[in-house]
């Protein structure tokens, strides 16, 4: 095993890495139900990066204090378990006998090792895992050991076959836990788990292991909810029985094991409901208002324009709160689908039949909900600004809507979005300043993209002629 520290070169990747197994280590500790601190060396020194605990009390007292340690550099007589598996590179396996506030624990240290382009492997980070002996056999029993070695290995394989893009999705409160060996056979479930299916099926808690989930639900009426590869979820399951709904979240550990984590959303179920409703009721409502225009519009003839703008806003307003009405997940939007409508309809209002329009999508892109209408409205102004200042020119506008994959978002299981809308018109003039126009189009692009939402804007005259306004909001989109 090569201890010495990697090149320069690769210092980026060590560094991705570290983070990858940052934002993954949340996910272990709530699952182990164990204290967890990564290892990592940083200047031919090894610190400590961070520490995990789960939402039960941590082995330390004063753990809110953890912060304090962090960066220190690692004691070889106080953690040499830590030690050894950074020396050797292999598992540590700390004995019995070891007491963190007169509770019994037993300590684990798992090197990750940075697989070299020469043949050589170096260990970068070691993930050092503290269980209280009596609770961890409580919550997994005698399964522990095989899911904490399956949780590092996985870990270290997607590190060698460079998917840390992958990450494990979070674990809220009141989610039943059951594993299983795939396809679907459950060796271990959890007692919150037992009693959510019990009341679901009227099974016995002694007739779930060593069954298929499959033979478990097969009087269930189930309906598939999609699936996030980049949260390793390889699907979303609603089962609903005996007016009762759960909903299930299949984890992919490795190609033996997968991890289910279920909860109860009846009740979920019925706000939802309510709040659908009332996203059509609010949709009817801005229709409404939208007619009032269109017939003021008429006697006013002078001031059409502005009617026909205030008519585009509430436009596009309504269509958030219609998608909302019949969306099954009331909290995301699915902002591709709605954008290219918002397009269609912002165009045909202009009455350009022979515009080029050009709008690119290449995935899905589920927004936050409470952030979808000024989104929106964004949109709305961007496109509505292209068609009426362009100029006689223009032939063609192009839109581009994604998320950048290579920036995740400052929030957890979020992603940042990126909308491009340009044209191939006279583009913008050399004194131009959007942040102090006082066109109400721009101040509608300043209020929301970036005091609501939080963006960042930027304009340009392409060299081809034509403007680009390209803007980047953080964390408003969905990754899990």
């Amino acid at each position: 095993m090569n201890n010495a520290l990697p090149s320069i070169a690769k210092q980026e990747e060590l560094d991705r890495i570290v983070a990858y197994l940052d934002v993954n280590l949340g996910f272990i500790t709530e699952l182990l139900q164990a204290d967890l601190r990564l290892f990592v060396r940083q200047d031919e020194k090894i610190v400590l990066y961070n520490y995990y605990q789960s939402n039960r009390d941590s082995l330390y007292m004063d753990a809110h204090n953890i912060d304090k340690t962090k960066g220190k550099t690692l004691d070889a007589h106080k953690d040499i378990f830590v030690h050894k598996a950074f020396e050797h590179g292999r598992p540590v396996i700390g004995q019995y006998g070891l007491v963190i506030n007169n509770r019994p624990i037993q300590e684990f240290a798992y090197p990750i090792v940075f697989p070299s382009d020469n043949g050589t492997k170096e260990v970068v980070a070691v993930i050092a895992v503290e269980r209280d002996i009596y609770l961890t056999r409580a919550n997994l029993g005698q399964h522990w050991d095989l899911i904490a070695d399956n949780l590092i290995k996985s870990l270290q394989e997607r590190i060698n076959t460079n998917q840390t893009q992958v990450r494990f999705p979070l674990i809220s409160l009141g989610e039943g836990l059951i594993i299983v060996r795939k396809p679907s056979t459950i060796f271990f479930i959890n007692p919150f788990a037992i009693h959510l299916l019990s009341e679901l099926g009227g099974h016995h808690s002694s007739q779930f292991v060593g069954r298929s989930l499959d033979e478990l639900f097969a009087a269930s009426v189930r309906k598939a909810r999609g699936k996030n590869p980049r949260a390793a979820i390889s699907h979303i399951e609603e089962i609903s029985l005996s007016r009762r709904t759960v909903v299930l979240r299949y984890i992919d550990i490795n190609s033996e094991i997968s991890v289910i984590l279920i909860k109860d959303i009846s009740e979920i179920k019925i706000k939802d409901t309510l709040l659908r409703e009332i996203h059509h009721r609010v949709k009817n409502n801005i229709q409404t208002v939208s007619s009032l225009l269109r017939m003021q519009s008429r006697r006013y003839p002078e001031l059409k324009e502005a009617f026909n703008e205030a008519i585009s806003r509430t436009s596009s307003i309504s269509l958030v709160h219609e998608t909302l009405s019949t969306s099954e997940d009331v909290e995301q939007v699915d902002f591709g689908n709605l954008a290219g409508t918002i397009i269609r309809e912002v165009v045909a209002s202009f009455g350009m039949p022979n515009l080029k329009l050009n709008f690119n999508c290449p995935e899905k892109v589920f927004v936050i909900s409470e952030k979808a209408t000024s989104l929106a409205l964004v949109l709305n102004e961007l496109l509505s600004n292209s068609l009426e200042h362009a100029g006689p020119n223009l032939t063609e506008i192009n839109i581009n809507l994604q998320s950048d994959h290579d920036r995740p978002g400052k929030l957890p299981h979020t992603q940042d979005l990126l909308l491009i809308v340009e044209d191939n018109g006279q583009g913008f003039p050399a004194d131009f300043n959007y942040k102090t126009n006082n066109g109400l189009g721009w101040e509608i692009v300043r209020n929301l993209a970036e005091d609501s939402l939080g963006g960042e804007v930027t304009i340009e005259t392409r060299k081809s002629g034509g403007a680009r306004v390209r803007l980047r909001l953080p964390s408003i989109i969905l990754a899990n």
